[in-house]
């Protein structure tokens, strides 16, 4: 085949000495070779051929006549272009040449043009052909050695000098005849761009300036391998080089990014090997780029080396029992992975991956498990966190064996910020999406890290690409640095809560309000309103008062309202709300209502389902103008009907009913209707009574003192003073106990019920 002749060590331009034995010539060759390229000031096919004639490592426009393979053409998207990183005064030497895919070759109907950042054409278009003064390579050992002005052997290049002042990166496009329309595969069998600056004497090349951020190269067949090796520059300015290890690719693409295969979906999902069209159905572009890839190391004059990042803070705040905040405070800008375990339960592990700002950052838990679980209270859960430094993705398509595996190396920075060193980085893939688990060489999945070896790389498959159509997106990504932290966490609801109650809704005190939360909580972070329907009703409270050191656990807060306005039958609305500056998503509220009626309830409505009968108790502080109450009872979904009426018998009273034998039911509701001369009626809560077969049911009938309970199981009772000291608690199972308190208000809790009583 005529690829072999182009690959002959002839072509090196010397003549092998006679009458040596073999491994002697073979030997005097390869060091010939090794000083050729070490003269050698080029890059381009020099790099993509490791040096060597007998290698592969051709770029090429239009792969297969597919409009997506439109490297470096004219008019591409700027992620496929070919750039050209230069400064003022500087000069640009390139070469070509130019074949026919179909035989090998040489032909004559590409052209080029070099435009300036601003994308005006500033050098061309030039037809390259075999017939060129200048612009066209004519052997293997022409490219290697780089341009003639600069190498002797070298080719005759065409020159581009840039303008003082007008650096930048300039690009390279390519055009089969001149139109940017025809689609028509073109190889590149040797190339060359060369930067030089003039350091007063003569002109010096400028390595790792030539980059793109979607290379297009071939092998020109299956199983011919790719030995060399790119360099890519992630967003936080970490240097690494990929090894390409003997990879049987054929034609494949080359880009590097932060986030893998896709640029759609989680970073769980963007991560995984795909097929094309599957990426192109979902709205993405396959293999997306973003980071520049560069045939050499980038010159840090304009790529300096980066700074590996730190975590300065990690810990999992509880806000809620169903709100959380994994919080990490970062050095500088990265992507985090939180895996979440629950060790000794059948709980699922849950991961976060992030892109975190530099800085306090808070990642939402909600509290359930990778199976959307919730992850009970008392639940010790293990976090670990992992920070990702220089995180390269690398996803090539169309590629078909790769039985060697991936080298991966650091470049720099080579240590972290207190002077120890970094390792090379381990190698990552996922590629269970593919239909073809026997061509995973080294399994379809390693999410823990493959390290690579002098001998075998990682992540190696074979027989894949043969769908020129619909081709793999197989995606590998390493990271230069990780930290790890395990942080254990009891769940504790009240860490982040807020409690409210309205004490006195109306009356000659006006309206009085209770809140409290968490002592950790800073009072700045609580915030509160109140509003009445209609207007009009309250004016301007006096300064709130806040207990902080009576109850250790919590914070109190009393607010009064005056009454200003007509404080009969107006719905009166209290809001409050904690909402951590710090932790933005710890945050927890309580809204509840009351209507102002004629009545200052000392308890409100209460009552309890007994086999056959229900009860209902209620108690005044104040009555004002009515005659009693109209007790109404809806059953199930019903509506209300009146039950009976109970006569007004003066404040501070007490009030019992028994409804005895109502409907059968799973469940009743109970109000008061009270009404006053020449105005409409005002109701009292509505409480839900439920039979004895639907759960716990607890009530306080205050006159008496007593605690009657419903409970199939043992249920533990709390009684509070409004302090939120403890005075009495007992386990207790269904019956009527006595409670043994002085006059008072108190906060009752019993499982997940809380409720406020009066004892008169």
């Amino acid at each position: 085949m005529k690829r072999a002749q182009s690959h002959q060590p002839l072509s090196l331009g010397f003549v092998q000495p006679l009458g040596l034995p073999q491994r002697i010539r073979h030997v005097l060759r390869v060091c010939l070779l090794i000083g050729l390229v070490g003269l050698s000031w080029a890059e381009g096919t020099r790099e993509l051929m490791n040096g060597n004639c007998a290698n592969f490592g051709f770029i090429q426009i239009w792969d297969n006549n597919d409009p997506l393979r439109n490297f470096a053409t004219y008019n591409c998207p700027e992620y496929a272009r070919l750039y050209v990183r230069v400064a003022g005064g500087e000069r640009i030497y390139m070469g070509f040449h130019v074949i026919n895919p179909a035989n090998g070759n040489p032909i004559g109907d590409v052209y080029m043009r070099l435009k300036d950042p601003n994308g005006n054409v500033v050098f061309g278009p030039i037809n390259l052909n075999n017939g060129m003064a200048a612009g066209w390579i004519n052997t293997c050992a022409q490219a290697m050695a780089g341009p003639a002005a600069l190498t002797p052997g070298g080719y005759n290049a065409l020159v581009y000098n840039v303008p003082a002042g007008l650096g930048g990166n300039y690009y390279i496009e390519f055009a089969v005849n001149n139109n940017p329309t025809l689609y028509q595969v073109r190889q590149f069998r040797w190339f060359d761009v060369t930067v030089a600056r003039w350091n007063g004497t003569q002109w010096v090349e400028r390595r790792g300036r030539l980059w793109s951020r979607k290379w297009d190269f071939t092998t020109r067949g299956a199983n011919n391998p790719f030995v060399g090796t790119l360099y890519t520059y992630s967003t936080d300015s970490v240097v690494t080089s990929f090894n390409f290890n003997g990879m049987r690719p054929w034609g494949f693409e080359v880009s590097c990014n932060s986030f893998g295969a896709s640029n759609v979906g989680t970073p769980q999902q963007r991560r995984r090997s795909d097929y094309r069209q599957n990426i192109l159905n979902a709205g993405g572009i396959p293999a997306a780029p973003e980071y520049p890839v560069f045939l050499n190391d980038p010159d840090p004059e304009f790529y300096p080396t980066g700074i590996v990042a730190s975590v300065d803070s990690f810990s999992v705040i509880p806000c809620t029992e169903m709100s959380y905040c994994i919080y990490v405070s970062l050095s500088k800008p990265g992507q985090v992975s939180v895996t979440l375990t629950f060790p000794n339960t059948s709980y699922v592990p849950r991961t976060f991956i992030e892109n975190l700002n530099a800085g306090p950052n808070c990642i939402p838990w909600d509290g359930t498990d990778g199976n959307g679980i919730p992850v009970a209270n008392g639940t010790t859960v293990n976090a670990q966190l992992d920070f990702f430094t220089g995180l390269t993705h690398l996803p090539l398509v169309d590629v078909e064996h790769h039985n060697n595996g991936f080298r991966v190396f650091l470049v720099r920075p080579t240590t972290r910020p207190n002077g120890t060193p970094l390792p090379d980085p381990r190698v990552y893939w996922d590629d269970i999406l593919l239909n073809d688990p026997v061509n995973s060489l080294d399994g379809v999945q390693n999410l823990t890290g493959c390290q690579p070896t002098p001998a075998l790389g990682c992540h190696r498959w074979q027989n894949r690409g043969t769908n020129n159509a619909n081709p793999e997106v197989i995606n590998t990504w390493w990271y230069t640095n990780t930290e790890q932290h395990t942080f254990v966490l009891n769940i504790d609801p009240n860490k982040w809560r807020i409690f409210s109650e309205i004490l006195n809704c109306g009356g000659p005190n006006g309206v009085q309000i209770h809140f409290w939360f968490w002592h950790e909580i800073p009072f700045s972070s609580v915030s509160w309103n109140i509003s009445t329907n209609p207007p009009g009703l309250l004016g301007t409270p006096n300064p709130p008062t806040v207990d902080s050191t009576t109850d250790p656990n919590w914070t109190h807060v009393w607010v009064t309202y005056p009454i200003v306005g007509n404080g009969s039958n107006v719905t009166i609305t209290f809001q409050v709300s904690a909402v951590s500056s710090k932790y933005p998503y710890c945050q927890d509220q309580a809204t509840l209502s009351c209507t102002v009626l004629p009545v200052v309830w000392a308890q409100e409505l209460e009552g309890r389902a007994y086999p056959g009968y229900n009860a209902l108790y209620w108690a005044t502080a104040v009555e004002e103008g009515i005659q009693g109450f109209w007790v109404e009872r809806a059953v199930d979904n019903g509506p209300f009907e009146t039950l009976r009426f109970i006569p007004s018998q003066g404040r501070g009273q007490a009030y019992h009913l028994r409804d005895d034998n109502p409907p059968p039911a799973a469940r009743w509701w109970y109000r008061l209707r009270i009404e006053e001369a020449g105005l409409p009626p005002v109701y009292s809560r509505t409480v839900e009574l439920l039979s004895q077969e639907q759960g716990p049911q607890i009530t306080i009938a205050a006159d008496a003192r007593m605690l009657h309970l419903y409970s199939p199981e043992p249920l533990l009772v709390e009684v509070y003073t409004l302090l939120g000291q403890q005075v009495w608690q007992a386990e207790l199972t269904t019956g009527s106990y006595t409670l043994p308190l002085p006059s008072g208000a108190y906060l009752l809790r019993a499982g997940s019920v809380v409720r406020r009583f009066f004892l008169p």
